[in-house]
């Protein structure tokens, strides 16, 4: 399968193929990339990312925003999450997107995040923003109804008995309740101020932080030109949405691509899921390829149908897990060697992934030309 390049152009790919043509994860990948992607360009364009989305339905952008925007305040970014929940915002408002159809995909996520006290969270603001639910002020009482015309004059007004005559009550100073109440009142105001201000400053940290890419440290010992990232992975039995797909960068913060480790195929109607192979991916713009190495378990590489569909994309290659098994992915500007560091099987049969750790060096080819790729883009696109 031939990659796309989202950054500056429309969503699309060389090959024939759109990208809500593609498989699950692949359509996860790309939706994930649009989205990052806004929250990284400081433009953050609303009328281009509704292009780059046009061809999926609202249920599926709604699911992923939410989701994103779940990982990012679980990640102790909530400055990204937010421009995230703006987007959608923006996107409901210019699409028309449905309530019912919102409450729904919140219903399935809320599921999957119940146990995720911090996504759960995250989800809960995402839906009362996007659904706009703030507490309705109750209406004042109707007046009373004026009396029909009848040309009758209205019967007059029953005077209040007349109270005796008595001196004015002295008025009442406010009970100790009353000014401890207050004054409590307006504590309250000033240390919800305070937490408002402390809350901005540190996203606002935060948000600066993400925007200034800290150069990571690497630990290298082998000959030649270092790598420009070092990156390990662990998947563990019960990570039912184990996906770590990460971004890679020049020490500028320019944009190259992204590359991760996330779950392909498991054994049908499983909880927690028997995973029986991982998408080892890698993303590189500059020539707009997306290559994949599939580590798949015993069982799925020898089972036919699997390795079938594995076989069918030309750009994808079946790894079988073994332990210290070293695998490459190379492209004009990049290259990357994987290894399996550790593994383990759960149950018998070799079927399905107990443990799966998963190490990866990223070196840049000397001399490779870092500007973007150029492909052709449909017309519907332009």
């Amino acid at each position: 399968m031939v990659g796309f390049y989202i950054r500056q152009n429309p969503p699309v790919y060389q090959g024939g193929s759109f990208p809500d043509e593609m498989t699950a994860a692949y359509q996860d990948h790309y939706l994930a990339m649009v989205i990052d992607s806004y929250v990284l360009n400081p433009q953050q364009d609303v009328t281009l990312e509704s292009e780059r989305l046009k061809r999926f339905s609202p249920e599926t952008k709604i699911y992923m925003m939410g989701k994103r925007a779940a990982d990012y305040v679980a990640a102790g970014r909530a400055a990204e999450a937010q421009f995230i929940i703006n987007l959608a915002q923006s996107l409901k408002e210019t699409e028309g997107w449905n309530d019912d159809t919102i409450r729904k995909v919140i219903g399935n996520l809320t599921s999957q995040y119940q146990s995720d006290p911090a996504r759960s969270q995250a989800i809960s603001s995402f839906s009362a923003q996007l659904l706009n639910e703030v507490p309705i002020a109750p209406e004042p009482a109707a007046p009373a109804e004026a009396p029909a015309e009848t040309g009758e004059a209205p019967p007059p007004a029953a005077e209040p008995p007349a109270e005796p005559a008595s001196q004015p009550a002295p008025p009442e100073s406010p009970s100790l309740f009353s000014r401890i109440f207050s004054l409590w009142n307006i504590l309250c105001c000033l240390m919800l101020f305070v937490l408002l201000a402390i809350i901005y400053i540190i996203g606002r940290r935060r948000f600066e932080a993400r925007r200034t890419p800290t150069k990571q440290v690497i630990d290298w010992t082998g000959e030649g030109t270092p790598p420009i990232k070092q990156w390990r992975g662990t998947y563990t039995l019960g990570q039912d949405n184990y996906d770590e797909f990460f971004t890679i960068e020049t020490d500028e913060g320019d944009f190259l691509g992204e590359s991760g480790m996330g779950i392909m195929d498991a054994v049908p109607d499983t909880s927690p899921k028997q995973v029986m192979s991982f998408d080892v991916g890698l993303f590189d713009k500059t020539d707009i390829t997306t290559l994949s190495r599939v580590v798949m378990s015993e069982h799925a590489y020898n089972d036919e149908t699997i390795r079938t569909k594995v076989d069918a994309n030309p750009q994808a290659e079946a790894i079988l897990a073994e332990p210290g098994k070293e695998f490459i992915f190379e492209t004009s500007a990049m290259r990357i060697v994987a290894r399996i560091e550790e593994m383990a099987y759960g149950g018998g049969g070799n079927v399905y992934f107990e443990k799966l750790k998963l190490s990866m060096d990223l070196f840049l080819k000397e001399g490779a030309d870092l500007r973007k790729g150029e492909m052709d883009i449909p017309e519907q696109f332009q």
